[in-house]
């Protein structure tokens, strides 16, 4: 990784210097430069050729009579760095229950819980910002909740009994097996028991949506048992 380092560090101080250089000498035979300020240019140009590539090893350096410590910057951004991406995470924290409310849909016959998609969203953000190991316990405490409810609302599929939040997550059936086991039977028997009864294929497009839905946090659930606990 040194070795990268020190080669952009060369890469930039070089193109730096020749940038300047090649300016000053334009300037110059257009004459917008004069003698003194080609010189000063071209010094000005190789003194930041050299503090980029001595980067590293700068403690500081003074421009126009006003010190610059590079290293303390540098210290200060990887603080405050670290003090975003922990804020981030509490932050994910607190939107992890969150994602167990219900929005504004009362009485709906759908076998898909309408929190599903939102909690599959936020995952994917703890994701893209690799927070999941951090907040597995947390994500683990929502995605129970609701891979226990879009499971039990498929028993009539699985047959099974009715999960609590306290049973074991280690018998669930795979998406494919769900979807293997639906029969005409199951629809016809679910549309019979429905008021006012939908047409077959409105209740069979429900069922494999909710499938769908089951098949995102089964995912993540078998993701977040792959993950080693810190």
């Amino acid at each position: 990784m040194s070795s990268k380092k020190s080669g952009i560090s060369i890469f930039l101080s070089i193109f730096l210097s020749l940038f300047c250089i090649g300016g000053a000498v334009w300037l110059l035979l257009i004459g917008k430069l004069g003698g003194t300020e080609f010189v000063a240019l071209v010094l000005g140009g190789v003194i930041l050729s050299l503090i980029i590539y001595f980067s590293s090893e700068i403690q500081e350096f003074s421009i126009a009579g006003n010190a610059v410590k590079l290293r303390e910057l540098k210290d200060e951004a990887h603080k405050t760095i670290e003090s975003l991406k922990q804020a981030r995470t509490e932050l994910f924290r607190l939107l992890l229950p969150q994602a167990l409310n219900f929005g504004g849909t009362f009485g709906t016959l759908s076998k898909v819980d309408e929190r599903v998609e939102g909690f599959c969203q936020l995952y994917e953000a703890i994701q893209s910002f690799d927070c999941v190991q951090e907040l597995k316990l947390d994500i683990e405490k929502s995605l129970r909740v609701l891979i226990t409810v879009q499971f039990n609302s498929l028993s009539f599929i699985h047959k099974k009994s009715v999960k609590t939040l306290q049973d074991s997550l280690e018998d669930l059936w795979t998406p494919q097996a769900l979807s293997l086991h639906l029969t005409d039977a199951m629809i016809e028997d679910l549309g019979s028991r429905t008021t006012p009864k939908p047409d077959f294929l409105t209740i069979k497009q429900d069922i494999h949506n909710a499938i769908d839905a089951y098949a995102k946090l089964y995912l993540i659930h078998k993701e977040l048992m792959s993950i080693t606990d810190l």
